[in-house]
C-alpha cells in the first residue's frame, strides 16, 4: 500500500514547531502567574479576612458597650420628672448594634468562604496539574517527533533535489539510492 505525501513546504513544519515551543512558555507562564494569583486570594482570606473582621468585632462591641453606656448614664443623670430624650443616644446605640451585627455576619462569611476556597483551589490545581503535565511530557514528545518529520522530509528533499544540467538547461531529477 503506497500513500504518497502532499508536502508543499518543510518550513511550515519548522514554523509549526516553533509555535509549538512558544505555546508551552506562553503556557508555563500563564499558569505560574494564575498559581501566583490563586495564593494571594488565599493569603488574603486566609491571614487579612480571618484577622481583620474578628478585630472588627472587638472594636463594633467596644463601641456597643460604650454608647450603650452613655445612654444608660444620660438616662440616670435625668431628674426622674423630667423625661429624658436621648434621641441621639439611642440612634448611636442602634448604629453601634448594626455594625456588630454586620461584623459578625462577615465573620461567619470569611469562614464559609474559607472552606469554599479552599475546595476550588484543590480543583483547580488538580486541572493545572494536567496541563503541566501535559507542558512536562506531551509536548517535549509531539517536539521531537516534528522535528524527527522536518529532519526526515529534509533527507528526502535532498534525494531528490531538482539538478540543473549546464550543457542542455533541462531540469532532471537526482536519482534515488536503490534500497537493499
Amino acid at each position: 500500500m503506497s500513500q504518497q505525501a502532499n508536502v508543499n513546504s518543510i518550513h511550515a513544519f519548522e514554523s509549526l514547531y516553533s509555535a509549538i515551543r512558544e505555546y508551552e512558555s506562553d503556557a508555563r507562564d500563564a499558569i505560574t502567574a494564575l498559581l501566583l494569583e490563586v495564593r494571594k486570594a488565599v493569603d488574603w482570606i486566609e491571614n487579612d479576612r480571618t484577622s481583620y473582621w474578628p478585630r472588627q468585632v472587638r472594636q463594633a462591641s467596644e463601641a456597643f458597650s460604650e454608647a450603650r453606656n452613655e445612654l444608660e448614664r444620660r438616662e440616670l443623670t435625668t431628674r426622674p420628672e423630667e423625661k429624658p430624650s436621648c434621641y441621639e443616644q439611642k440612634l448611636i446605640v442602634e448604629q453601634a448594634k448594626r455594625r456588630l451585627r454586620f461584623c459578625e455576619s462577615r465573620v461567619e462569611t470569611v469562614k464559609k468562604w474559607r472552606r469554599v476556597l479552599h475546595h476550588e483551589v484543590l480543583e483547580f490545581e488538580s486541572g493545572i496539574g494536567k496541563l503541566s503535565e501535559s507542558l512536562e511530557t506531551d509536548f517535549p514528545r509531539a517536539r521531537a517527533t516534528l522535528q524527527r518529520l522536518v529532519t526526515a522530509l529534509q533527507k528526502y528533499s535532498d534525494v531528490t533535489l531538482v539538478q540543473q544540467s549546464p550543457s542542455v538547461g533541462k531540469i532532471t531529477p537526482i536519482p534515488r539510492r536503490p534500497e537493499k
